[in-house]
């Protein structure tokens, strides 16, 4: 190489590379080392300095994923990694750690439909239990051949689920039994909003009536606009992801059963990536509000039973 001859002979190497027109590239290129880079890691660093073997990882990793209702993404992954295990690590790594071990999320893409999401009526909650909302969703029971009903109640700040109901039939007078129990059992703030749709339950008289003699300002969605109900919405988008589309039900006890299991775990083990990628439990810890305590000083000051009234043809389940 000429540049190489006169660089030999003292010449600045800069100098004679812009004379030559020759790119520092060119002449710092070595045959056989393009495409190498960096050599990938084969352990992971803990917070206490550890290292940890990829295959170590991986095997977490299946052990996360493992959960009965678990269905995780890399990016969730990545959280439960660092929450559970205490591992440095990135979402890159997790993301090739998990595509090597054949592990990745599949999620069944959906027909793409174009919606106008009106934003300025998306609920603005500011603190826990002051917004709410609450929807029905149908599920199937294969062994008995028919539809039950699912009545949920979510809390719109820290995505916790207050209240479930699950029956062959969810009445107005279902309603209110339901948000009976969840104004006893839980602290609730001075001013509460409900929204809900225009089924035929929630626009009742008696459940209308129910929440103005308790001042909770009902509010209902315009009609054929679910995203303005969004959280309960995409609360029972994921029932149906990892638990309708996963399990056959032989009947409604059986149904019941999982729903609980289900109800317990989102509360307070689920990655929620609306809320920090936390657990709604975790969330609130994280902002000194102890769910659990609260719940013990109210039933310890309450001076009635909240289940003395439990209509036991349906099966509910309360947070706690």
């Amino acid at each position: 190489m000429v540049a190489q001859q006169f660089i030999d002979d003292g010449y600045p190497v800069s100098k004679v590379l812009t004379i030559l027109r020759l790119p520092r590239s060119s002449y710092y290129y070595k045959p056989g080392t393009a495409g190498k880079g960096r050599k990938v890691s084969t352990h992971t660093l803990t917070e206490d300095g550890d290292y940890v073997s990829n295959e170590v990882v991986i095997g977490h990793i299946q052990q996360i994923l493992s959960g009965e209702f678990v269905d995780y993404g890399y990016v969730k992954v990545t959280h439960a990694l660092r929450q559970q295990y205490s591992y440095r690590i990135n979402k890159k790594k997790v993301y090739r750690l998990m595509k090597q071990a054949g592990l990745l999320y599949k999620r069944t893409a959906g027909p793409k439909t174009k919606r106008l999401w009106v934003s300025d009526l998306v609920p603005q909650a500011h603190s826990y239990f002051s917004y709410l909302e609450f929807d029905i969703k149908y599920i199937w029971i294969a062994g008995q051949r028919r539809n039950a009903l699912v009545l949920s109640v979510i809390d719109v700040f820290s995505r916790w689920v207050l209240g479930q109901l699950v029956s062959y039939s969810v009445r107005s007078e279902d309603v209110v039994a339901l948000f009976d129990q969840i104004f006893v059992i839980y602290p609730m703030p001075l001013w509460i909003y409900v929204r809900n749709d225009n089924g035929s339950q929630m626009e009742s008289h008696l459940v209308q009536q129910y929440f103005a003699d308790r001042q909770v300002t009902q509010e209902f969605t315009k009609p054929a606009t679910p995203e303005q109900n969004a959280h309960i919405e995409s609360y029972h988008s994921i029932l149906e992801r990892v638990i309708c589309s996963r399990y056959e039900f032989e009947d409604l006890p059986e149904a019941v059963d999982t729903f609980n299991r289900w109800l317990v775990f989102y509360n307070y083990e689920r990655i929620h990536s609306g809320i920090n990628y936390l657990s709604p439990y975790n969330y609130l810890l994280s902002m000194g509000i102890d769910l659990v305590k609260e719940m013990e000083l109210k039933k310890a000051l309450a001076t009635e039973s909240p289940l003395e009234d439990l209509n036991r043809n349906t099966v509910q389940y309360l947070g706690g």
